[in-house]
């Protein structure tokens, strides 16, 4: 079509015009610039794509990215729908505190997509899908390091190991068969007693005799997402990409059945390919598209602690499988995050979800607590977007020309070099360094 266009316009005498038309309309344009779509123009542009990213916010990076747990974590590549899952869910709607809670005023936008997330919940399909989050995972934090290392991206990124710590009255029972399982993959873990915790994190001395064991995974990093999105940002302007901040992509053009370009506030912006990686966001603009995926908005919440300077912090993340949270070290700040809320598109802060994110804080480091009181730390709220089956949705779609790369849940900063990385060769029509079906936009 595009070779039409240039002979047409050749025999009218105006090449200029015609070679500064299809220059532009080659570009791809990614809407959505928090991580999983800053990563994604990073991998197209080692490729020789020209991208220009589109972001409603200020900034990049100021949605769900902003203050995740800090944790890159192929030892957590479990979906949400275990097997039983249910029995949490109708549990919590008569508990203020659970750690996943579904809130009635959802129920009836949450139908379609709680099917299918029930029905993905037997053991079987539960198992192959911890076991392709993982090998998706795995590859996305060596990716990372990759950049991080390449690139001298800043991030307070390193390598740091997690610890998944069992307290009075919890079982690693479960985490012990996941882990064993998932250990011919490549996952490489070490069972604790509460000896060997305090040995390999001394600060949680204080609470030796509460510790009944934990689980220390030494692959798994930390680091801040937010400051990820800014590094890549940088890096991505440098080597001649576009990021519009402040845009809003309001529909997906299309012409004969294929992309055409984008629409935002008063202009249409032409492009060859459009990739969606808007997290939540995502679901109306392919819908308005003629596309569907089944992803779900759920509210997490993150405290962060800022220190500055004044104490020193624990070395290793721990998550804690009583409260359900991790504490993550970054640079001078502690950054404890958790729970699942669903709750349609509301963002506003409740109490009762963040007083116990301060409160686990207390009880891990009791000391540390003394010094600065978790309860004044900076609060915050983001909508995670969760697919039903556990899987992002990565690849092309029914419509010529329109990707998606969305639906990582609570697994964004762990999946988003190895998804973007994914995403860039599909559309190159490179080889895959992983089998791409079991993330397949069109499942």
């Amino acid at each position: 079509m595009l070779r039409a266009r240039r002979e047409r316009v050749a025999q009218n005498g105006d090449n200029g015009q015609l070679e500064r038309a299809v220059h532009k309309q080659e570009q791809t344009v990614i809407i959505g610039a928090g991580l999983i779509g800053l990563a994604t123009a990073h991998a197209l542009l080692e490729r020789g794509e020209r991208v220009r990213v589109l972001e409603t916010l200020m900034q990049v990076g100021g949605g769900t990215s902003y203050a995740n747990g800090g944790l890159l974590t192929p030892s957590m590549a479990e979906p949400w729908n275990a097997p039983g899952a249910w029995r949490h869910f109708a549990a919590s709607m008569t508990d203020a505190a659970a750690p996943m809670k579904l809130r009635g005023l959802a129920l009836p936008g949450l139908v379609r997509w709680g099917f299918r997330f029930l029905c993905h919940s037997t053991p079987a399909r539960y198992r192959s899908a911890t076991q392709a989050s993982f090998r998706l995972a795995r590859e996305s934090v060596r990716l990372t390091r990759s950049w991080r290392e390449r690139l001298n991206l800043s991030y307070d990124g390193r390598a740091s190991g997690c610890l998944s710590l069992f307290r009075t009255g919890s079982s690693m029972h479960e985490q012990l068969a996941t882990s064993r399982q998932l250990q011919a993959l490549g996952l490489r873990f070490t069972r604790l007693d509460s000896a060997g915790v305090v040995a390999i994190e001394p600060m949680l001395a204080d609470i030796a005799r509460d510790i009944d064991g934990a689980i220390y995974f030494p692959d798994d990093e930390i680091g801040d997402a937010h400051a990820l999105c800014h590094a890549l940002g940088r890096s991505i302007i440098s080597r001649g990409g576009q990021i519009s901040t402040n845009v809003h992509a309001s529909r997906i053009s299309l012409r004969e059945g294929r992309v055409w370009g984008v629409e935002t506030d008063g202009e249409h912006l032409p492009a060859a390919r459009v990739i969606v990686a808007a997290g939540v966001g995502s679901v109306q603009l392919l819908q308005d598209a003629g596309v569907r995926i089944s992803v779900a908005p759920a509210k997490g919440y993150s405290l962060t602690v800022d220190f500055g300077g004044h104490s020193a912090l624990p070395a290793l993340p721990v998550s804690d499988r009583i409260r359900h949270v991790v504490a993550t070290p970054l640079g001078q700040r502690m950054r404890i995050a958790g729970t699942a809320e669903f709750a349609g598109w509301d963002l506003s802060m409740r109490p009762e979800r963040i007083s116990p994110l301060a409160a686990a804080f207390r009880e891990l480091y009791p000391r540390l607590a003394r010094k600065v009181d978790p309860a004044q730390g900076l609060a915050w709220a983001g909508l995670r977007p969760v697919s039903a089956d556990g899987l992002p949705f990565i690849g092309p779609t029914r419509v010529e020309g329109l990707y998606v790369n969305a639906g990582h849940g609570a697994l964004g900063f762990t999946l988003a070099a190895g998804s973007a990385v994914l995403l860039a060769d599909l559309l190159k029509g490179a080889p895959t360094a992983l089998n791409p079906a079991p993330y397949s936009a069109l499942r």
